[in-house]
């Protein structure tokens, strides 16, 4: 499986959302999950770890173990999940096609069961599909309807989510007004819920905003507080994604060795994820920054490590 990677604005934790059923360990007035469920249950968990960490392969193991384990006891609720969730790794390494699939299939058992919130969740990620595929009106209608449901729980953390995703089917509208009001009033909630994932997200993607408009403080400093939320939450690929967008950004300012050492920071965290889709791309940015600063050695030392990563895929 392919891991893929944009230029670094914006990332799959943007879109996606895990949704777990609660572990009730024998509660006041409710009772254990039975066994099997809470089996699945675990896998979900275990599967979402692994997400969080960019290791999609495992994610997808443990997603399809769950899936499994709540098609043998017909758990819907269950089952609906877990497609959601293996739609998420789908979306994350670029394969929208199989990943919409996953989310209607969980979208259809949801609607049967009249399930709201799993409803919400499907619609979001559809909506997310959707406007990964260049369709932002169809994103952003289904986005409302994601919405809605949020509003009327008063869950202002996933009012947050929506507002941020809206701002992202503005922003492929080429409204950036609007889509900046979203991203402030999705990052207003955050604050409020002390989400710094949720602040990360909203960080980036006003940094990318203002990066297009070359306005280089504003987005330097959204930048960096989106790096800030991320390293608070032990966020790896979150991490990783805020560093070449610093890199990236360094490098527009014309300050190519702030540039570099984004970039090689960046490296060193994929590195150590063992993602090759994003180390074959910061292993290709190093070599040209090194040949744009006149250091050729440095740069085919770099070159020569992405041949023998291709060479290694094949």
């Amino acid at each position: 499986m392919n891991v893929k990677r944009s230029v670094g604005i914006f990332s799959a934790a943007f879109f996606l959302l895990f949704s777990f059923l609660p572990l009730l360990n024998g509660c006041a007035g409710r009772q254990p999950i039975p066994k099997q469920q809470a089996q699945a249950i675990d896998f979900d968990r275990q599967g979402a770890e692994f997400f969080r960490q960019g290791q999609y392969e495992k994610a997808l193991d443990f997603f399809q173990k769950a899936l499994r384990v709540n098609e043998s006891i017909d758990h819907r609720r269950g089952v609906a999940l877990s497609l959601n969730n293996i739609g998420t790794v789908y979306q994350a390494t670029g394969d929208y096609t199989r990943a919409l699939d996953f989310y209607q299939k969980a979208l259809s058992i949801n609607s049967a069961a009249g399930d709201e919130e799993g409803q919400s969740l499907n619609f979001n990620n559809i909506g997310s599909v959707r406007l990964s595929l260049g369709k932002p009106e169809a994103a952003l209608e289904i986005f409302h309807k994601s919405l809605a449901v949020e509003e009327k729980k008063g869950n202002s953390k996933g009012q947050a989510v929506r507002w941020n995703n809206i701002g992202l089917a503005y922003r492929a509208l080429k409204q950036d007004d609007r889509a900046l009001e979203c991203y402030l009033r999705a990052k207003k909630m955050n604050e409020k819920s002390e989400n710094n994932a949720g602040l990360a997200d909203n960080w980036n993607n006003i940094g990318a905003l203002y990066e297009s408009r070359k306005d280089w403080p504003r987005a330097l400093e959204a930048f960096q507080a989106a790096l800030e939320m991320d390293k608070k939450n032990e966020n790896s690929v979150g991490i990783s994604t805020d560093l070449a967008n610093l890199g990236r950004l360094y490098e527009a300012m014309g300050e190519r060795e702030k540039a570099l050492d984004h970039f090689l920071r960046a490296l060193r965290v994929n590195e150590f994820l063992g993602l090759k889709g994003r180390i074959l791309q910061d292993l290709s940015t190093i070599a040209t920054l090194y040949e744009s600063l006149g250091k050729p050695e440095e740069a085919g030392e770099f070159r020569k490590r992405a041949q023998e990563l291709t060479s290694s895929n094949k």
